[in-house]
């Protein structure tokens, strides 16, 4: 996830929800929104996980929180920490943080703990592409003396939630089975499971119903893009459709429009990995594919790619010119051709530019390549080519 979009994503969610966000480098240093605040003054209450594997979320029955870590693009570690958030149906409508008072209605709104829940999910996907499961949401509890029966109560209709939630769109088998029948392209099956699911769903998402079903789907949409790109889909196109998918969101204004939706959305993705030439490739192929689609503007080498795949480099080579044909250097060259054609007609570099950007070894060897596979130079190629894409 690039930073500088991660935080227009948090002020424009902020806007839409009110609830707060901060984003902390590796020091626990607040980089967005600016201020004066020291994290290490609520670290040891928030910000206790150090594993990217799961979140925290945190409850003292008034106000509710919730953290996890995550990497950039760059490798370098970074914590979102969500709330304050109240609870719904509590009376406190003010909270001291940091020495800034939190007013209701204007710097933060109350959820139920299973929204809640669901704005984690949705963040957590947006940023990872993955999706935040039940069992890797980790609660923790601030207990006052008079909150035992509270907690217990709590503690009874979440179980019986869960419960019945199993048989439904939040059961870990029910989402297994969903994106296996995409990837086998079986949609009698899966027009099943929408009719399972508009028969058993029940369980509001948010104190606005619809809201929770749209961070619903975005959680799934994210996971069906990074499905995608597992089964060979170029990873532009997946997020292609993936971001007008969201898009289309605010054209839903009811429950049953959503259901019509996620079934456009898991019909659309299904089309788009078993429509590509990759569909049918192998699974060490798609990886060598991926590899080289999300390091197009790196100097890509057969060692790269063997770490990448555990594969020995040899062993690779002649699988890759088994299945797909051609080598892999010559795959790499058709793929940074490809990448150089869209940056001549909607850029402004130059070529020498260009062939640093995509790692060629000198200017000359980019122009030589360039010919060698479109018949042309990029000079010749934008002559013929720019007019057309500006009128």
């Amino acid at each position: 996830m690039n930073i500088i979009a991660l935080t227009q994503i948090m002020d424009l969610l902020y806007k839409k929800h009110l609830i707060p966000m901060l984003l902390l480098d590796e020091s626990l240093k607040i980089i967005h929104p600016k201020t004066t605040w020291d994290a290490k003054n609520f670290s040891d209450k928030y910000l206790k996980n150090n594993s990217f594997l799961y979140a925290d979320l945190f409850s003292d029955f008034q106000f509710m929180y919730g953290s996890f870590n995550f990497k950039d693009e760059s490798d370098k570690k970074y914590t979102l920490l969500a709330g304050p958030c109240g609870v719904s149906g509590t009376t406190e409508d003010t909270l001291l943080f940091e020495g800034y008072e939190y007013i209701y209605g204007i710097h933060y709104t109350k959820e139920t703990q299973h929204s809640f829940e669901e704005f984690m999910k949705l963040i957590y996907a947006t940023i990872t592409h993955q999706l935040l499961l039940d069992e890797n949401i980790h609660w923790h509890y601030s207990k006052s003396p008079t909150d035992d029966a509270y907690t217990d109560k709590s503690l009874e209709i979440n179980l019986y939630e869960r419960r019945i939630q199993e048989t439904t769109f939040d059961s870990y088998q029910f989402e297994l089975r969903y994106i296996e029948y995409i990837k086998r392209k079986q949609p009698e099956k899966i027009e099943w499971l929408f009719k399972k699911m508009k028969e058993t769903y029940h369980v509001d998402l948010s104190t606005n119903k619809l809201e929770g079903l749209k961070f619903k789907f975005s959680a799934f949409v994210a996971i069906l893009t990074r499905t995608s790109i597992d089964e060979g889909v170029p990873i532009n196109q997946a997020f292609g459709l993936s971001d007008a998918l969201i898009q289309g969101l605010a054209r839903i204004h009811f429950s049953d429009e959503w259901l019509n939706y996620m079934k456009e959305a898991t019909y659309r993705f299904m089309e788009l990995i078993h429509s590509h030439p990759l569909a049918e490739k192998s699974v060490l192929i798609k990886k060598i594919i991926n590899y080289i689609d999300g390091h197009i503007y790196d100097r890509i080498t057969i060692n790269d790619l063997a770490e990448s795949t555990d594969k020995h480099k040899t062993y690779l080579s002649a699988q890759f010119k088994k299945e797909m044909g051609q080598t892999i250097h010559s795959y790499i060259q058709e793929r940074k051709v490809n990448e150089a054609k869209h940056l001549l007609l909607f850029t402004d570099w130059s070529f020498k530019e260009i062939s640093i950007m995509l790692s060629f070894s000198s200017q000359s060897h980019f122009i030589q390549v360039f010919k060698k596979l479109e018949g042309i130079t990029p000079r010749e190629y934008k002559e013929q080519h720019y007019t057309y894409y500006i009128n």
